[in-house]
């Protein structure tokens, strides 16, 4: 393993009321601040801030309300950590545009590009794309779990995203790939593509994987450890985790062998 470059540890950091893990628990500024110093403090490369629930069945938040949400945080975060790295997961343009203007540097967009000026912002504020794997959106994606060859589809989805990224001004080494584990896809598939994740290094981008309590790991931290040791073990670039602390002693694991 020593061959293979550590993944870097991007860890969640929910501000919303109805997470599928940690909905509410982090729903004022100083809960939120203690919890990123701990995220930060435990080992964590990236911090990645959502304002709207994405398991599946979630309802919508409207853009206004995700930023009231997440901007605070954001700004909070930079206060008292300057240098640290943030992403922010949202699909709304207001809303990214927002935590730019504060400084977060990764946009984590679950959509998978449906909206076009988000490449625009990425291009714009230099800022790293994730491009994430989905079907519908995550009120509906569990009816689209219909696949015929789903390494095909996927990696043609992501062939296709890629050029819409590059053509709006997203630079090659700023694009992320991430195969939506969890969104469209039934729990084999799942496992499936977890087992597989190798077979998208030939697209030549970083890859982005987030298994950590899903619900196909049964929401269980030994197993989305082992999700997380698999990933690396292939190549995965940033996993996205819940239990920082617990994923970087998983890591030095794979990686002392």
């Amino acid at each position: 393993m020593s061959e293979t470059k550590k993944p870097l540890i991007m860890g969640i950091l929910n501000v919303t009321p109805d997470s599928f893990f940690d909905g509410g628990r982090y729903a004022d500024l100083p809960a939120v601040l203690a919890r990123a110093e701990q995220i930060l403090q435990e080992g964590a490369d990236i911090l990645d801030i959502g304002g709207e629930s994405t398991r599946p069945g979630a309802a919508k938040v409207q853009s206004a309300e995700e930023t009231k949400r997440v901007l605070p945080a954001i700004r909070e975060i930079k206060k008292h950590y300057p240098n640290a790295v943030i992403s922010v997961d949202t699909y709304h343009y207001e809303t990214a545009l927002a935590a730019l203007r504060e400084g977060a540097q990764i946009i984590n967009d679950i959509s998978g590009l449906k909206d076009l000026r988000l490449a625009d912002l990425a291009a714009q504020y230099g800022a790293k794309l994730v491009i994430m794997h989905i079907k519908g959106m995550p009120d509906t994606m569990q009816n689209f779990c219909d696949y015929k060859d789903i390494f095909k589809e996927i990696s043609s989805f992501f062939e296709q995203k890629i050029a819409l990224a590059q053509e709006h001004g997203v630079n090659k080494e700023n694009i992320i790939l991430d195969i939506g584990l969890g969104f469209a896809k039934t729990r084999e598939q799942n496992w499936l593509l977890l087992e597989n994740i190798s077979r998208f290094k030939d697209l030549g981008f970083p890859l982005l994987i987030g298994a950590s309590r899903k619900s196909f790991t049964d929401k269980s931290l030994e197993i989305s450890l082992k999700c997380a040791q698999m990933a690396a073990r292939q190549g995965a670039s940033y996993l996205r985790v819940h239990d920082v602390k617990e994923t970087v002693s998983a890591l030095e694991e794979v990686y002392a062998k």
